[in-house]
């Protein structure tokens, strides 16, 4: 999951962005899929025991823990050595917006710039956002994957009763 994230987001940034609307709707369903298809494949691995809802939704958020990680791995090294120049003008972009709503004093934006900064270029907020945010995400998803890709324990199993004899 963090791999697919990884090159969508990789696709995000060779592209133009014309290609954006497609790209994440490519990766909207992409991951989805991918959602069912592992929790699926989880949850027949345990035919006579069953496999919960909640069960289910802790898989996904795993997935989605883990995912995080390489998701934020790939963006430290995206923002740091690979698309420098792409961040830095995204980075600027939202600078320059803030400064022209007026909203904000010269010190409170001096706070911003560097609050955004470390957000962008910092290994651990990086890290911590990316995670936080697949959580969030992968479990917003789990909540309704789970829902279909649960199982009930089989009620024909004969093992426990044969085990109490």
């Amino acid at each position: 999951m963090g791999l697919v994230t990884m090159a969508f987001s990789l696709l995000g940034m060779v592209l133009p962005t014309s290609f954006g609307f497609v790209i994440n709707l490519a990766s909207f369903v992409v991951t989805l899929y991918l959602l069912f298809y592992f929790t699926k494949r989880r949850a027949d691995q345990f035919t006579k025991e069953g496999y919960s809802y909640a069960q289910c939704l802790g898989f996904i958020v795993a997935m989605g823990i883990f995912a995080g990680i390489i998701a934020g791995a790939y963006q430290i090294v995206a923002s740091n050595f690979l698309f420098p120049e792409k961040f830095e003008e995204m980075y600027n972009t939202v600078i320059a917006t803030y400064a022209q709503m007026g909203t904000f004093d010269n010190n409170m934006m001096d706070m911003m710039k560097t609050m955004m900064h470390s957000y962008i270029y910092s290994p651990i907020p990086v890290l911590f956002t990316q995670v936080l945010a697949s959580i969030f995400t992968f479990g917003f998803y789990g909540l309704f994957i789970a829902i279909g890709t649960k199982r009930e324990a089989d009620i024909f199993d004969n093992t426990s009763s044969e085990d109490d004899e």
